[in-house]
């Protein structure tokens, strides 16, 4: 068999890809059940073994768990902007679902479901953790703004 040496950037490459088909696949059998996006997104969020009222209103801890998500499942590299300004965290970041255009098209989902599981996760620390976010997608642009209750 004769199958090709992967070099470190093609195993980070590959490593997104299959993150990102998880999480989309899930969705799309998600969305076969009857589940919204946001629900499964929702969903997601609280059957981690993780108590979001732990990190109620710590901005700074927040933000180092969506880092983390965004860079894995994305792979942004320095196009994720991340700050705290006041009561505020902020995440400025390359479009979600353009970043993930190859799996969206491969799972034959939707930006807009993308979205609505991102919408998902966030509505789970609105609920949970002492937060209100803001989501904006814009074509080129997502921007999350992330404001102690």
């Amino acid at each position: 068999m004769n199958l090709p040496e992967l070099t470190v950037e093609d195993l980070a490459r590959l490593r997104l890809q299959e993150c990102q088909g998880t999480l989309i696949g899930g969705l799309k059998v998600a969305c076969g059940l009857g589940i919204s996006a946001e629900e499964f997104g929702y969903r997601m969020m609280m059957e981690q073994d993780i108590d979001w009222s732990r990190v109620a209103g710590n901005l700074e801890r927040i933000a180092h768990i969506f880092y983390e998500h965004y860079q894995v499942t994305y792979g942004f590299g320095a196009s994720l902007q991340v700050g705290i300004e006041g009561d505020t965290l902020r995440f400025n970041m390359p479009s979600i679902s353009a970043t993930a255009a190859g799996q969206l098209k491969h799972w034959r989902m939707s930006a807009k479901a993308l979205d609505d599981l991102n919408r998902g996760f966030w509505r789970a620390l609105t609920e949970n953790a002492a937060i209100t976010a803001q989501l904006e997608f814009g074509a080129d642009r997502h921007t999350v703004a992330v404001r102690h209750d």
